[in-house]
């Protein structure tokens, strides 16, 4: 599979390219950045739209997005990281670290609860609007001050996702090693620095290069252009930029920084075999499931420090990250080392779902395709043709082309695949409501380029064409 996989992500650009910017526009998100990987080798990587909407300026594959709560799983290798040395042990009580909590509840919870998020310790505290910059983050003195509440549940009563819990797991790394955390997170990170061939960004906080010298430029967060204040036809819709703030002692919950190559590099070294980081022992150990969330239709596990779930049949290890202004989210299988990481610039931006689009795509892909044919789509057929009805694209793999929609956030359930039949273009045959068994016909101008193609007797145009004979289907005596 790893072999196809690697081999087949070129084939996809073209119409990744094209879906990822449809979803963009669709979804107001200012910027975008995708980056899909095997293990070390980088195998597409793009930016969308712009850096700050006030500003116009063109987001990169080099600018750094604040990634939230990615920052959990740093804290959590860094952690394990101490346990393999013996300086720590996953049963140590918080009180034996951090004296001060001694006696407040929290303080009998073990390290293993607080990684789990199994120590009922509540999520962010009960004056938390530092979340909608209201108030500075909380400093040391003002965390312990929060963790001295009562516990929501008792230990191992429910998976209850904690901010305070991993906040508390980053004054743990400091008392443990001596170290400011953020010195802790760039002993981490070096050997990732080492063995990678694109340039490191990453990092907590304002520190965005991981504290190795390379600059890195951050993409303005944005907020949402709601309806009250975009009433009437000259009202300035352009999202409203959040400016970044320090997360202080909430850092090791929430506070770091990256772009999507780096991200997506990140989770990807977390597979078996890479020899970075962990122990593959420890790494199995922090990706089995310790707690089964079943929300809203969808069920996702979590480990320590890794949520988990299954995208089509792939199991795969990572983290999402919400913060004012930025949506993320970064997958890896940890068989493979098969990554995708999404960035967003936008407070509600489509992350997650694209993450998972691109997956099933390259699954599905990987399914179809067949290894010992070449492509079977005549030169310049492949790409996006438009009707009134929506946008197709072709998109040819070898021995068979998708036809495929960027309307959705998820391409692959909806795709058609099709097959060359006596040099005719021919949807495979199943009991369906569209264009199975159907051919399709390919249309040319006089220098033999394609120009449209007919699915179903309903003719797709080029863009170019289709903007130039839309007017006229729009007419009202048309037809």
């Amino acid at each position: 599979m790893t072999a196809d996989l690697a081999r087949l992500v070129p084939h996809l650009t073209g119409f990744l390219d094209d879906w990822i910017e449809r979803q963009r526009v669709a979804h107001t998100v200012p910027g975008i950045q995708v980056a899909v990987r095997l293990g070390t080798e980088l195998l597409y990587s793009r930016a969308f739209g712009v850096a700050d909407a006030s500003t116009a300026e063109e987001l990169s594959t080099e600018h750094v997005f604040r990634i939230a709560s990615h920052s959990k799983t740093f804290t959590a290798t860094a952690v394990m990281q101490q346990v393999e040395s013996g300086r720590l042990r996953l049963d140590d009580s918080v009180a034996q670290h951090i004296p001060e909590l001694a006696d407040a509840p929290i303080g009998s919870s073990t390290v293993r609860e607080l990684l789990g998020h199994q120590s009922g310790a509540e999520r962010d505290g009960r004056a938390a609007d530092f979340w909608q910059r209201e108030a500075p983050f909380v400093d040391r003195d003002a965390l312990i001050a929060q963790l001295r509440h009562e516990r929501v549940f008792p230990a191992n009563t429910h998976f209850h996702y904690s901010n305070l819990a991993y906040s508390l797991l980053g004054l743990i790394l400091e008392e443990v090693t001596g170290t400011a955390y953020d010195a802790v997170i760039r002993d981490v990170l070096r050997p990732m620095v080492e063995a990678m061939s694109e340039p490191v960004r990453i990092g907590p906080e304002l520190d965005v290069d991981g504290g190795f010298g390379l600059p890195a430029r951050r993409a303005s967060g944005h907020g949402i252009p709601r309806a009250e204040r975009i009433a009437g036809a000259d009202a300035d819709r352009t999202p409203p930029v959040i400016p970044p703030v320090d997360t202080r002692a909430e850092s090791a919950a929430t506070g770091f920084w990256a772009n999507a190559e780096t991200a997506s590099a990140w989770v990807a070294a977390h597979a078996f075999g890479t020899g970075l980081f962990l122990a593959d022992d420890t790494k199995r150990l922090m990706q089995r499931d310790e707690s089964k969330i079943s929300t809203g239709g969808t069920t996702r596990w979590y480990g320590l420090g890794w949520i988990i779930r299954k995208v089509g049949e792939r199991r795969v290890i990572g983290h999402s990250g919400g913060f004012p202004g930025h949506i993320t989210q970064t997958w890896a299988d940890p068989k493979t080392g098969f990554a995708v990481s999404v960035l967003t610039n936008r407070i509600d931006g489509p992350a997650s779902a694209l993450a998972a689009g691109i997956i099933s795509l390259v699954d599905l892909a990987i399914e179809e395709a067949d290894d010992q044919t070449e492509e079977i789509l005549e030169p310049g057929a492949a790409g996006r043709y438009l009707s009134l009805w929506g946008d197709v694209n072709l998109m040819p793999l070898p021995g068979i082309v998708l036809q495929l929609s960027d309307t959705g956030l998820d391409p692959a359930a909806g795709a058609v695949v099709m097959h060359g039949d006596r040099g005719v273009l021919r949807a495979e045959a199943e009991d369906g409501f569209g264009d199975a068994g159907e051919a399709a016909d390919l249309h040319r101008d006089g220098s033999g380029a394609v120009t449209a193609v007919t699915i179903t007797g309903v003719t797709h145009y080029r863009p170019d064409v289709y903007l130039d004979r839309e007017a006229a289907m729009l007419a009202p005596d048309a037809g």
